[in-house]
């Protein structure tokens, strides 16, 4: 049974407590993005989730948020060209369970999803698609603990190996819906030496689709992945 938009608002122990506790720790720096009623209101009934989650109080009470100097755009009710947690999803309706939900993406392509069965993880868990090995690694907690990881500081470690001399003043300049391409790309050999790549904006679309033809084309033997 569909549940309303009434119903999935008026909870007990809303989540967002929790969600501006994190943010006021100031660990890392984040800006929370006005979100846009009517498309907030479609994807938390879309999602069917309620105000109790963190996934419904980022969904509801923000349009999404830049963390950590812009690195990472985690997806809410919508923003401008940012989608919605349900928009990212591309669905009609909420009639079936989908294989994974789309929580956001870093500025290079990394794509953090809610695990529902179709990814390589354990369902339930958050999963990164990794721009650098292209493939998804299980991160081995939930969504509400990824949010929090994500918001006091987890991911200098994390994302260390792909940052480079002087992303936080680049990063929050990257437009919502665009990522950095490298050249030459993450995914090669040549790709690790951080520093010394060109880069430029590209649709998070555009490099999504490259990913996977080059993940394509990995497990294709005898052929190498297009740059």
């Amino acid at each position: 049974m569909t549940q309303t938009l009434h119903d999935l608002t008026t909870v007990d122990d809303p989540a967002v407590s929790l969600l501006r506790e994190w943010l006021a720790s100031g660990d890392v720096d984040t800006q929370v993005l006005d979100v846009e009623p009517d498309r907030r209101d479609r994807c938390l009934v879309g999602l069917q989730v309620t105000l109790r989650s963190v996934l419904g109080a980022l969904a509801y009470e923000t349009g999404g948020l830049m963390v950590d100097h812009g690195w990472l755009r985690l997806l809410g009710g919508g923003h401008g060209a940012l989608p919605s947690l349900y928009e990212a999803l591309g669905l009609d309706d909420a009639s079936a369970a989908p294989e994974y939900v789309v929580l956001g993406w870093d500025v290079v392509g990394g794509v953090f999803a809610l695990d529902g069965g179709g990814l390589r993880g354990v369902k339930g868990h958050v999963c990164y698609y990794a721009p650098d090995a292209l493939q998804w690694e299980d991160l081995e907690f939930g969504h509400a603990e990824f949010v929090r990881w994500a918001l006091t500081g987890g991911l200098a470690s994390f994302a260390g190996d792909l940052r480079w001399e002087g992303w936080e003043s680049q990063a929050p300049e990257v437009p919502l819906d665009e990522v950095y391409l490298s050249d030459p790309p993450l995914w090669t050999t040549e790709g690790q030496e951080i520093d010394e790549a060109a880069r430029r904006h590209v649709r998070v679309d555009e490099l999504l689709a490259r990913h996977g033809e080059a993940a394509a084309a990995m497990a294709r033997p005898n052929e190498a992945p297009s740059d």
